[in-house]
């Protein structure tokens, strides 16, 4: 009897001894440990472990997006956008960019580190024709610290990495302006015109047409008859970014908006938010009219009261429509024609002339 008793406490005691083993304890950054959210194992309730870590808005979302549930049986990596980045995109679904910035497996920073630059990493979201969805991973070095990069998904910065990390659930806090993925985000070769100088007219086709898609679902439809109107000639850029004016502000004093497109499109260059916002005061930039530009008459990151104005005008939004051949950024009217003076820049007596870009400008168009 004596003996049996005893290999009965034997096997309770290995039995609590593994379960102790194998119990995940959460890593929480030092500004977290006083918000330790609760002790969860498989199936999660990512909507209450999203809002414990400070990410409100994104939480709502979870509990309805049964995808992002379905998965937490296995292990996911959620790159967590904060409250304010989600002010940048007023347009976007909220459960699709939740799904767009999850992904199946654990990329804890340190991993995130070693993969190359523009590694596409495949997300729980697909596209209306069920094509897989990608974020790019991509990075800045400083030459001061070559071990530590700036690391960047889908274009937006991480600021908080491994704020939660309990070996089934990896969540990233991000923060910047946030746009919905491509549908060509997961192709490397249709990635940037940095890795493709030239790139075939029917690629950029399908980033003008992917263009035309979202504009029509936000208040930017005019632009995208417009753009639809000139697709044969914009096509043959490589890339492009477009300051447009919204459909209330054509449908206001926009009429000068329509009716000069082409002095709104830098051909050629795809400025996102962050390029566009380290512009310096002054910086001219080409058109498709040519010989001329705009410029940068303030500089971004002024705050609310000191907006990024281009020509003067205000530029009110940025990324409204983001891929990897265009870029759409919103402006509280058209842009005028200015001239430089001493004393800065002034509207020009006669609207066909814009900043000279000197005689040996050249244009495509």
């Amino acid at each position: 009897m004596a003996t049996l008793l005893q290999f009965i406490i034997i096997i309770i005691f290995i039995c609590s001894t593994t379960t102790t083993t194998i119990s995940a304890t959460p890593y929480l950054s030092p500004e977290q440990q006083q918000q330790q959210p609760p002790p969860s194992s498989p199936p999660y309730n990512i909507s209450i472990l999203l809002n414990t870590l400070g990410f409100h808005h994104i939480s709502v979302t979870a509990t309805t997006t049964t995808t992002i549930n379905s998965s937490t049986s296995s292990t996911i990596t959620i790159f967590s956008p904060t409250d304010t980045s989600l002010q940048s995109c007023p347009y976007c679904s909220l459960p699709l960019l939740l799904l767009e910035h999850t992904v199946p497996g654990l990329y804890p920073y340190h991993l995130l580190k070693t993969l190359p630059f523009g590694a596409k990493i495949q997300t729980l979201a697909t596209s209306s024709s069920n094509s897989p969805l990608c974020l790019t991973l991509t990075k800045t070095v400083t030459t001061d610290d070559n071990n530590n990069p700036t690391l960047f998904v889908g274009g937006v910065q991480i600021t908080r990495p491994d704020i939660y990390n309990d070996g089934h659930v990896i969540v990233h806090g991000i923060q910047g302006y946030l746009a919905h993925l491509s549908v060509y985000s997961c192709q490397v070769e249709k990635m940037t015109s940095l890795s493709f100088p030239s790139r075939p007219t029917a690629i950029m086709r399908g980033f003008v047409k992917d263009a035309i898609v979202r504009l029509r679902m936000s208040d930017y439809t005019v632009l995208a008859l417009l753009i639809q109107e000139n697709v044969d000639q914009l096509t043959e850029m490589d890339s492009m970014t477009v300051f447009a004016v919204d459909d209330a502000g054509v449908f206001g004093d926009g009429h000068l908006f329509a009716a000069n497109l082409k002095f709104h499109i830098v051909p050629n260059m795809r400025l996102t938010a962050l390029e566009l916002l380290n512009l310096p005061v002054d910086t001219v930039l080409p058109t498709m009219v040519a010989g001329e530009g705009v410029v940068v008459t303030v500089a971004g990151g002024g705050g609310p009261l000191t907006p990024m104005r281009i020509n003067n005008v205000k530029v009110t939004s940025m990324n409204v429509v983001i891929n990897d051949g265009i870029v759409v950024h919103g402006i509280a009217a058209p842009l005028p024609r200015v001239r430089r003076t001493s004393i800065g820049f002034w509207p020009d007596d006669d609207p066909m002339v814009g900043i000279h870009l000197g005689p040996t400008a050249t244009s495509d168009y």
